[in-house]
């Protein structure tokens, strides 16, 4: 039987920080760390972290500040790198957990994005692999330019406003379950902050030049319908990185969220064997 576990831990600044964990019965080949996306949390990926376990893996998740049962402002941040401290954080925690077992990184979206700075940063002995899903290196389409004029403005004035997103659930993923999910779940952020979307896009454009310090093995599963995340600014980063094992895989049709789409058992399969044959 899976054991489960879940609390607390405290962020750099002393902000609280959420974690669960699932460990399988026999011993584990190596412990996952999962990093959500933007507006989501931990709770949200049980089925991924039950695949994983099912595969002979532990797993650690984890909600940064301002997401799910973390504390925080919902949807801000002060600086966008409290979020890379919160990864190293957590980063910590998963090596004390895993007591020298290999160790992968998985991280969708915003949290992709944090895992490519986390990465970037230099080499950690005991990671041996990182996974991407839908990277969020840049946005799929261009907002209006009136609305980035009055989000800087209100930057200026009120830069932990909360505004509605005007993201659509049926934008992110076909799954007619998982769009109903997210309308429900109280946890689940609608709504972002000029402060934070102003941070994110410097965090994006920073990654320039990066690709060059990263030379783990690398997976990235990506959407060919994702409307959120530029994929193409994606697999133009992914061609940077000097890795000599790093693998694309393109999902027909599917949106942002790779694995919470209809068929996500595919993805979710070609993950696991790829983990699976970096260890």
């Amino acid at each position: 039987m899976t054991k489960r576990d879940e609390g607390f831990f405290s962020a750099k600044d002393g902000t609280r920080l959420f974690w669960r964990s699932a460990v399988p019965d026999a011993a584990p080949k190596a412990w996952v760390g999962l990093v959500h996306g933007y507006g989501d949390h931990s709770g949200r990926y049980l089925w991924v972290i039950d695949q994983f376990v099912a595969a002979g893996f532990a797993v650690l998740a984890f909600d940064y500040r301002g997401h799910g049962k973390a504390d925080g402002r919902r949807a801000d941040c002060l600086r966008w790198d409290d979020y890379l401290d919160d990864l190293e954080r957590f980063y910590a925690k998963l090596e004390g957990a895993a007591a020298g077992l290999p160790l992968v990184l998985l991280g969708h979206s915003h949290g992709g994005l944090m895992v490519t700075h986390f990465v970037a940063r230099g080499p950690r002995p005991s990671l041996k692999a990182v996974v991407l899903s839908a990277p969020f290196y840049k946005l799929a389409f261009e907002p209006p330019a009136l609305k980035l004029l009055g989000a800087r403005l209100i930057k200026g004035l009120l830069p932990s406003l909360h505004l509605s997103n005007e993201l659509k659930v049926e934008e992110l993923s076909r799954d007619p379950a998982w769009q109903k999910s997210s309308d429900e779940d109280p946890l689940y952020l609608h709504v972002t902050t000029p402060r934070w979307f102003f941070e994110c896009a410097d965090a994006q454009l920073r990654l320039a030049g990066t690709g060059a310090s990263i030379t783990l093995p690398l997976l990235v599963v990506a959407g060919t319908a994702d409307r959120i995340a530029s994929m193409p600014a994606a697999r133009a980063f992914f061609d940077t990185i000097a890795s000599a094992d790093k693998t694309w895989k393109d999902y027909s049709d599917f949106r942002h969220e790779v694995l919470c789409e209809l068929e996500k058992e595919r993805p979710m399969g070609d993950i696991v064997a790829w983990i699976s044959a970096h260890l």
